[in-house]
C-alpha cells in the first residue's frame, strides 16, 4: 500500500469584520424607527447610556403634510433588488438575466430553479453567462440573496462581511459539522481554541436564514424624514432634522461610580461598556454625516426638482453618487434606502431621486428616463384627439428634439405613464 500525501497552500486576502464594524452598518442601514428599536435594546445591556427620542413635532408653515405618515406601501423584495439592478448595471442582455433570475426567487430570496431549468427556459444563454449573472445577483443587497440553499446563503453572508477563514471554512467544507454541533472536531480540524471557536460560532448566528423576509412584511411602518429642504426665493437650504432621531446620553454619574471601584472584574466590565459607548457614539456621528454628504449630492444633482421648475429628475445613478463621494455602493444603497427627505410639497424617500439614464444621440447629454417620459406626456397631453400620434410619430417628434428613443421604448414609456395605444386615444 502506498501512502500519498499532498499538501495545496492557497493565499487568501480577507479582513475579519469587528463587531464594530457591523454595528457601524447596522446603524448606517436602518432607519430612525429601526435605529431607535437596536437603540433601546444596546442600552438594555450598557447601564452608561439612555436613549431620548424628541417627538416634538416642528411647526412647517404653508404645509399639511405632518412629518410622520404612514407609508402608503411596502417596498417588495423584487422592486428592491430590480432598483439596485437598474441603478447600478447598464441595459445588457446580461443584465437582463439578472432581472430574470430575481423573478425566480421565493419570498425568503432563495433561487429555487436549477441551473438545467433555467438552461432549459432559455436557450439562447451559455452556462458562462449564467454563472456572471448569478454572481452579480449574489452581490445585491441584502447578502445571501440568490443562494440555493441555507449553506450557500449563511456563505455568501459571511463573504460579503469579510469574515475570517475559519467562518468561510466551517460554512464551506466543514458545514455538516457545524450542523451537528460536533464542536469538539471542529476544534481540532480547525485548531481553535473556545474562545476563538464561541466568537465565529456567535458571528455565524447573527447571519439570517431568510434574508428577504424583512421585504414580506405586512406590518404598518411610520416615516420619519432624516433630511428637511427649505427653499428661499433661488436658494436650497438642507438640514438634518432632530425630531424623531433617537439620541444617545452618557450616564456620567453611573459611570463615575463604577470607575471607583477596586474590583478588577467592575473595572474590566466598565471599561468594556465605555468603549461599547464611544463605538456606538462614533457610529451614530457617521450615519448623520453620511446621509447628509449624499443628500447634499441629491439635492445639487435634482435642483430643479426641489424648485418645482420640474417634476422629471435629471439622471442619476448610485455608482455616480459613490464615485464623487469616494464611498461604496453599498454605502450609497444602504444610506438611501428606507432614508426620507421632507420638503415643503411632500416627503420623499431619498431613492426615489435616483433616475435611470435613456440612450440618446450619440454626442448628446444624457437623458433620465423621467426628463424622456416629461417629453412623451408633453406630446400626448397636447395632440389632436381626432388624429393621435402613433408610437412611431412620437419617436420621430423625440428624434427631431435630439432624442433618439425607439418605437417599442415609446410604447413601453407610454404605457407606463398611463396613455392608452392611437386607437384608444382617438375620440
Amino acid at each position: 500500500m502506498e501512502l500519498k500525501q499532498n499538501l495545496n497552500q492557497k493565499q487568501v486576502q480577507g479582513l475579519s469584520l469587528t463587531q464594530g464594524m457591523r454595528q457601524s452598518i447596522l446603524v448606517l442601514q436602518s432607519d430612525a424607527i429601526e435605529l431607535a428599536e437596536y437603540l433601546n435594546e444596546q442600552s438594555l445591556e450598557n447601564p452608561l447610556f439612555d436613549v431620548h427620542v424628541d417627538l416634538d413635532m416642528p411647526f412647517v408653515e404653508n404645509n399639511n403634510q405632518a412629518s410622520y405618515q404612514i407609508k402608503d406601501d411596502q417596498q417588495s423584495l423584487f422592486e428592491y433588488l430590480l432598483d439596485q439592478v437598474q441603478l447600478t448595471m447598464r441595459k445588457t442582455p446580461l443584465r437582463d438575466l439578472v432581472v430574470y433570475l430575481i423573478e425566480q426567487l421565493d419570498p425568503n430570496g432563495y433561487l429555487t430553479m436549477s441551473d438545467k431549468e433555467i438552461m432549459a427556459e432559455l436557450k439562447d444563454i451559455t452556462p458562462i453567462m449564467l454563472l456572471d449573472a448569478k454572481t452579480l445577483l449574489h452581490q445585491l443587497d441584502p447578502p445571501g440573496i440568490g443562494a440555493r440553499n441555507l449553506q450557500e446563503c449563511l456563505y455568501l453572508q459571511a463573504e460579503a462581511d469579510n469574515a475570517n477563514p475559519a467562518v468561510m471554512s466551517m460554512l464551506s467544507d466543514n458545514f455538516e459539522m457545524l450542523a451537528k454541533h460536533e464542536w469538539k472536531q471542529l476544534k481540532r480540524k480547525l485548531k481553535l481554541s473556545n474562545e476563538e471557536l464561541q466568537r465565529n460560532v456567535d458571528f455565524i448566528q447573527s447571519l439570517t436564514a431568510n434574508p428577504g423576509q424583512r421585504y414580506t412584511s405586512q406590518n404598518e411602518q411610520y416615516v420619519v424624514p432624516e433630511l428637511r429642504i427649505k427653499k428661499n426665493k433661488d436658494k436650497l437650504t438642507l438640514s438634518v432634522t432632530k425630531y424623531g432621531q433617537p439620541q444617545i446620553v452618557f450616564a456620567e454619574e453611573t459611570y463615575d461610580r463604577l470607575a471607583q471601584s477596586t474590583d478588577e472584574d467592575v473595572k474590566k466590565y466598565i471599561y468594556e461598556k465605555y468603549n461599547q459607548y464611544k463605538s456606538l457614539s462614533y457610529n451614530l456621528q457617521r450615519r448623520i454625516e453620511t446621509i447628509s454628504i449624499i443628500g447634499k449630492c441629491i439635492v445639487k444633482a435634482q435642483y430643479k426638482f426641489f424648485m418645482q421648475e420640474t417634476n422629471a429628475l435629471e439622471p442619476l445613478l448610485i455608482r455616480d453618487v459613490a464615485q464623487k463621494l469616494q464611498l461604496s455602493e453599498s454605502t450609497v444603497s444602504r444610506t438611501i434606502n428606507g432614508k426620507y427627505i421632507q420638503t415643503d410639497f411632500g416627503i420623499f424617500e431619498l431613492k426615489k431621486f435616483f433616475s435611470r439614464r435613456s440612450k440618446v444621440n450619440v454626442g448628446e447629454d444624457d437623458k433620465s428616463v423621467d426628463q424622456v417620459k416629461a417629453k412623451i406626456k408633453d406630446i400626448l397631453d397636447n395632440e389632436d384627439k381626432k388624429k393621435p400620434l402613433s408610437d412611431q410619430k412620437i419617436s420621430n417628434l423625440l428624434i427631431e428634439d435630439n432624442l433618439k428613443i425607439a418605437r417599442r421604448t415609446v410604447a413601453k414609456y407610454r404605457e407606463e405613464l398611463g396613455y392608452p395605444a392611437t386607437g384608444r386615444r382617438r375620440k
